[in-house]
């Protein structure tokens, strides 16, 4: 899922974030960052679905453009999102990683496509969660993690894939 959130000034962020179900409950375990920060001052978040590996990308490592966004149910959400979930949030703050509750409050399904497995997508979505941890931690061993997701990539993905990789090493500055 990308995460949708917004500041107290109104500027929308958005963020690949999981998603975790137990007792019930729908909760997600978030990191000190800007959609933490908007989600303790406005109470509230946006799970989009999305199926284009770029935009996974390119919200996880740098801030995407204004017009990716609309308001939908009063909330930001991705235009390109088959649908979205909006939640009132309760944080339950933590040192470096918050607890966050999501109640669903409104939903929207945009579109109802069947989406095959694609092993180059899943490879683009691996190689995103590496490369977020080799800008915080520095740590080669993620280089060499998201070299072999690559790999994946240009023998299974398709072009948004391969592009989706290309932003990627870009944006980690390899």
């Amino acid at each position: 899922m990308i995460f949708t959130t917004i500041s107290y000034d109104g500027a929308p962020n958005a963020a690949p974030i999981g998603l975790h179900m137990k007792d019930e409950k729908i909760f997600a375990r978030i990191y000190n960052s800007k959609s933490l920060d908007n989600i303790v001052a406005k109470k509230k978040a946006a799970a989009n679905i999305i199926y284009d590996p770029f935009l996974f990308v390119e919200s996880a490592l740098s801030d995407i453009q204004p017009d990716n966004f609309e308001h939908g149910g009063r909330f930001p959400v991705l235009k390109e999102a088959m649908g979205w979930i909006i939640f009132d949030c309760r944080v339950r703050k933590g040192e470096t990683i918050s607890f966050v509750e999501l109640s669903p409050v409104e939903a929207q399904i945009k579109h109802r496509q069947m989406k095959p497995i694609n092993r180059g997508f899943n490879a683009v979505i691996e190689a995103t969660v590496e490369a977020t941890r080799y800008v915080v931690l520095k740590d080669t061993k993620y280089l060499d993690r998201i070299e072999y997701y690559d790999t994946i990539v240009r023998k299974c993905g398709g072009l948004r894939e391969k592009e989706a990789m290309k932003l990627l090493f870009e944006l980690i500055g390899k």
